[in-house]
């Protein structure tokens, strides 16, 4: 099954690779915070999601360390438009 992340889509950015999001959240917490215990490493396949009560959307993307100055060292995952479902 693959990992399901809580992203703030709101802190997106664009590069020459694609869209990037930075804030990831599992359970409340930052990647940073668990990376041990999910076992992730740069390149693993997850989903990013957003909810509230209102809306619920996800993309597939690509986690992976931010290579700019000002996220150095960073998860971020690398997501791809055209992956974008509507949950509700």
């Amino acid at each position: 099954m693959t990992l399901r992340i809580d992203a703030d889509f709101n802190s997106c950015l664009e590069d020459s690779r694609g869209f990037w999001c930075c804030c990831l959240r599992h359970n409340e917490r930052t990647l940073d915070e668990c990376t041990e215990e999910l076992g992730l490493y740069d390149g693993m396949p997850v989903v990013i999601f957003y909810q509230d009560e209102l809306e619920e959307f996800e993309y597939d993307a690509i986690l992976g360390h931010s290579l700019d100055v000002h996220w150095m060292g960073m998860w971020m995952a690398r997501f791809e438009e055209s992956t974008f479902r509507r949950i509700r």
